[in-house]
């Protein structure tokens, strides 16, 4: 049973910055930014052992009743505890939806699994789940992959001594989950994967720790961009909002504040910390992918149908599945079209201006300040037309630079919108109410300053309007200050929530970064191709 919540009263572990329980201060020297960064870029660049702290992977064996938690992690567990007595039940709803989504991928004839930051084996669900299956010619077989030494240790011993015969079979491998091109290189090459052959990638309870900095959008693409057709992709991601438009207020602020104390009781672990995101980030994350119906996006205790949590309680969890497409079948859904062809139409008039100059690639990118590879991943879809590429080929080859930009982000925002129209209709979470305002700007101003118009007319402090958002109020910040650039998501949602003009918000964009790029290249000004 899980027993009511007391006052909260803090652990004996310190918060993350404090001083560390060990006189050198190990943990600082051995998670410095830097150090953590590199342990989430490359594949077998992996973090060191730290005993002084709790670890997610033993608290959550202390939430589970197990023997393999120390007293700082139950002492964590039971702060936990007090901060939402749901903590315990959220493990079994993670457990009961992977559960479902092994059964159903077995079910579509998927037969190899990939469970990423895996955790213990010994309360491994998808283990559990393959336990005792066959297939018809084969039985299943689970790779287990997770960067932290002492769960790896438990896991090879635990497999080790694990003789039943029908066990599926299953290998535990140390290293980071987030390098998936080193990852599946790797895990092909030792034949633990058959890469043409469709493959359940678990991402359960794992992208809310990617470092600031990283995107999990990137995760996912690249491996729907590495997986065969056909292959299947299980997310969850913590989160601060709930998913039914009609949730009360004083439900959203309850919700708010107790996820954002639980998120700061787990910065007494060692790092990598968890982050929120909105329902609408979470959605944008999965434009590669092809939702299984019918739920879409949802939560993690409602899938596969859609979500119907009246008062949610952290960690409450978004959940989605998707499947990667076929090259050779048209999607389902009209995000990936409308992806697809607004960039190529940004890259095929750049591969235009590259034709037309009679130049190879290699002396076009140099040209205008490239290198040969940096501008093949261009052309390829992997890098943005940045402003400075746009107004260098506006000075060298004569191409309207304004054009180049807002056909890109133009693109971009028609993703964005037929991304969330499919999601209002599949039960997923749209941020209601929307607030027509009266922004007083003319033509010539530029969108950061039709964004400090519209902050001022709604009233709002930057934190509080950054939330209405669904952002925190660094990346606003960033955007204000010119460090940033507003991109087509945070477009579509002032427009959403708002009602500007979101098409104009990006030309206005455009124009602006053109004009300065002009500024501080004056002597060729003149040679720039009017807006």
């Amino acid at each position: 049973m899980i027993p009511t919540a007391g006052p909260r009263r803090d652990a004996q572990a310190p918060y993350w910055g404090d001083p560390c329980p060990r006189p050198l201060g190990c943990c600082k020297g051995l998670h410095t930014p830097v150090r953590r960064s590199c342990n989430q870029k490359y594949w077998s660049d992996l973090p060191a052992r730290c005993g002084q702290r709790p670890h997610p992977s033993r608290v959550d064996d202390a939430l589970r009743n197990g023997t393999l938690a120390s007293p700082k992690d139950r002492q964590l567990a039971r702060e936990l505890m007090r901060i939402s007595p749901a903590a315990a039940a959220e493990l079994k709803e993670r457990d009961i939806f992977t559960t479902r989504v092994v059964e159903d991928a077995l079910t579509e004839g998927i037969t190899q699994f990939l469970d990423l930051g895996c955790g213990f084996i010994s309360s491994s669900a998808s283990y559990t789940a393959l336990a005792g299956t066959r297939g018809a010619s084969s039985r299943p077989s689970l790779v287990l992959v997770d960067n932290d030494a002492e769960v790896h240790d438990h896991n090879r011993a635990w497999l080790g001594r694990a003789t039943h015969l029908d066990r599926p079979s299953a290998t535990a491998v140390r290293g980071n989950g987030f390098a998936v091109d080193t990852m599946l290189n790797d895990l092909r090459k030792a034949q633990l994967l058959d890469l043409d052959r469709p493959v359940c990638v678990l991402l359960v309870n794992l992208l809310h720790y990617l470092e600031r900095g990283r995107s999990p959008l990137s995760i996912i693409h690249r491996l729907a961009t590495r997986l065969p057709p056909g292959s299947w992709i299980a997310i969850t991601h913590l989160t601060n909002q709930p998913l039914l438009p009609g949730t009360p207020p004083s439900a959203r602020a309850a919700l708010r504040d107790g996820t954002a104390h639980w998120c700061r009781a787990y910065e007494r672990c060692v790092p990598p910390h968890p982050r929120v995101c909105s329902p609408a980030t979470f959605g944008d994350w999965l434009t590669d992918l092809e939702l299984l119906p019918p739920g879409g996006i949802t939560s993690q205790a409602c899938w596969p149908g859609p979500d119907t949590t009246q008062h949610p309680h952290p960690p409450f969890t978004l959940a989605a599945v998707g499947r990667v497409p076929s090259a050779t079948t048209p999607r389902s859904r009209s995000t990936r079209t409308a992806r697809g062809s607004g960039r190529a139409a940004a890259r095929d008039m750049l591969a235009g201006v590259i034709a037309g100059s009679g130049a190879t690639q290699e002396d076009f990118a140099a040209s205008v300040g490239l290198s040969r590879a940096q501008l093949g991943r261009v052309l390829n879809g992997r890098l943005r037309i940045s402003p400075d590429l746009a107004y260098a080929v506006a000075r060298c080859y004569g191409l309207d630079p304004i054009s180049l930009l807002t056909l890109q982000d133009h693109a971009e925002l028609a993703t964005i919108t037929a991304r969330r129209e499919h999601t209002a209709t599949t039960g997923g979470s749209i941020p209601a109410g929307r607030h027509t305002l009266r922004v007083d700007v003319d033509d010539t101003a530029s969108a950061v300053e039709v964004l400090h118009a519209l902050i001022a007319a709604t009233g709002l402090g930057r934190g509080a309007f950054a939330a209405a958002l669904g952002y925190d109020r660094t990346t606003i910040t960033k955007v204000l200050s010119g460090h940033h650039y507003l991109t087509a998501a945070l477009a579509h949602g002032l427009a959403h929530r708002y009602d500007i003009d979101a098409a104009d918000l990006l030309a206005r964009q455009a124009r602006s970064q053109i004009a300065a790029l002009t500024d501080r290249d004056p002597t060729r000004a003149a040679d720039t191709p009017p807006a």
